[in-house]
């Protein structure tokens, strides 16, 4: 599962994410807040039973807020804690590339999410990884 990616958009820019975390995609629904927690929290989610925790990756990543449209998206991730959601602009498709192609980034910033660059078929992914976050945040829920 290492060359399986989803890829996504998210302030103009494309995005993959490792498939192996995540549980699902969902349309998205306006999560209830959550009096007192972190910034990019902005509530949760009852799905199906289970509490997801819905975090923005646009305030995650410091990047300008956006309303949401008919495209985005939540990704499910399931972390040892629990689940957490991450709202994106859109979902585009699943994705091969081999890990190791992968391009270290230029500087260390968001938190550690952002993992490198990666060329694909004439299109620069900006290659992110949400399950460190995701499980930090799920705990702290």
């Amino acid at each position: 599962m290492d060359n399986q990616w989803v890829s996504f958009s998210l302030a103009g820019e494309k995005y993959a994410h490792p498939v192996g975390s995540i549980k699902e995609v969902l349309r998205y629904q306006e999560p209830s807040p959550i009096p007192g927690a972190p910034y990019d929290v902005d509530g949760i989610l009852n799905i199906r039973g289970e509490v997801l925790t819905v975090i923005s990756a646009r305030k995650l990543m410091d990047l300008p807020e956006d309303p949401r449209s008919e495209d985005s998206r939540i990704i499910s991730i399931e972390t040892d804690d629990g689940l957490c959601g991450i709202v994106v602009d859109k979902v585009e498709a699943i994705v091969g590339f081999d890990g190791k192609s992968i391009e270290p980034p230029p500087n260390q910033d968001a938190g550690g999410i952002i993992q490198g660059t990666i060329h694909r078929e004439g299109e620069l992914y900006i290659v992110a990884n949400f399950l460190p976050h995701c499980e930090g945040v799920a705990q702290q829920m």
